[in-house]
């Protein structure tokens, strides 16, 4: 295994704040990931990117040892699946990402509103935040409404139940294509990672169709190495990183604090693989 970093450098890229459906500031978070030892981190949430200005003055006000990377996490459309596109290391004000996102946003808000008139309709009665007042609603913060007015025990029965997929109050949404995101991210100066490609409990046949027609797109990586996952799924990834050219990328996939997944933790990557970040 090559560490996703050597002595010196650690470098974890998928993260979230609290502007998507983390629970973390940012400053929080760049903060906690100095103490885990990270010290290349890319703050990537959900279809915003609102986040990273003020990680990046947290990070200059207090002279911390960490790289910030601008990211984002894309969520596309592909063959009926929503698959989820990390963005690194582009220009943020670029007229083709803040096109993009603004997009996105205003998908992710027509969809919770959707999601919210099926709950009612259906007889549930669960006030969540307004989307208007969120940086970026997403199905957590419908979950946690549903938690909190205890119309369910638990954050995966909200899923189960309602907000997952072919449930009762799943609204499918016609997201940007892989495509088209790789096109505006490139455009931007970034590059692009499918992120953790085992989320999708696609078949190894299906996940080999997804990364090839990736890289036939101009996707330049997948992410190899996740904080949550068994060491026969990383070496996988290497396996179809290798086999159709892509890079490898690492990231914690971090949301809050938990014993089973933290900043920068378990993200080494096999010696054959060549990391992202070699590329920028």
């Amino acid at each position: 295994m090559q560490p996703a970093s050597d002595a010196v450098t650690r470098y974890d890229l998928h993260c979230h704040s609290y502007y998507s459906d983390g629970t973390l500031s940012p400053a929080e978070l760049v903060q906690r990931a100095c103490e885990q030892g990270v010290t290349h981190l890319a703050l990537t949430d959900h279809d915003s990117v609102d986040g990273v200005s003020e990680a990046q003055a947290f990070i200059e006000q207090h002279q911390l040892p960490i790289k910030l990377i601008v990211g984002t996490e894309i969520t596309c459309s592909w063959e009926g699946f929503e698959i989820h596109l990390v963005a690194l290391n582009f220009n943020a004000d670029a007229s083709s990402m803040k096109e993009l996102l603004m997009q996105q946003q205003q998908c992710r808000r027509d969809r919770y509103h959707a999601m919210v008139a099926k709950l009612h309709k259906a007889g549930i009665d669960v006030q969540p935040p307004m989307a208007q007042a969120m940086t970026m609603p997403t199905r957590k913060h419908l979950a946690d409404a549903l938690v909190d007015g205890r119309w369910v025990s638990s954050f995966e029965t909200a899923f189960r139940r309602y907000l997952g997929k072919g449930q009762q109050a799943y609204v499918a949404t016609q997201w940007v294509t892989l495509a088209d995101a790789v096109t505006a991210v490139v455009a931007a100066g970034g590059v692009t990672v499918i992120a953790h490609p085992h989320a999708y409990q696609l078949s190894n046949k299906w996940l080999r169709r997804l990364l090839t027609h990736a890289k036939d797109v101009g996707v330049t990586g997948v992410e190899v190495a996740i904080g949550t996952q068994s060491p026969g799924q990383r070496e996988a990834l290497a396996t179809f990183a290798e086999e159709i050219g892509l890079a490898a990328s690492v990231g914690s996939d971090f949301h809050y604090p938990a014993r089973w997944r933290e900043l920068g933790k378990n993200l080494c990557l096999p010696e054959r693989c060549v990391p992202i970040w070699t590329l920028w």
